[in-house]
């Protein structure tokens, strides 16, 4: 398989992922509330600086996640001789 078969299936495996997090991502975004909202109501994690946007920023992170592994994939497949 060449390069463009491998850039496919790359894409491909991307596609699917963010195909499964269109789906899921509004359970985790509600798991990451109720998070931060527990979070917030014990006095243990609140009290440390930029945990709660952290955690509600964690479904964003989640979301970038599959672009930049399969951009960083496709760039190795291609630089490989």
């Amino acid at each position: 398989m060449g390069k463009i078969g491998q850039v496919f299936i790359v894409a491909v495996v991307v596609t699917v992922a963010y195909l499964l997090l269109l789906l899921t991502m509004p359970t985790i975004v509600d798991f990451a509330n109720t998070a931060n909202t527990t979070m917030h109501a014990s006095s243990n994690m609140s009290q440390y600086p930029g945990t709660a946007e952290a955690v509600v920023s964690a479904p964003w992170i989640l979301w970038f996640a599959p672009g930049v592994i399969g951009l960083a994939s496709i760039v190795i497949i291609l630089k490989r001789p």
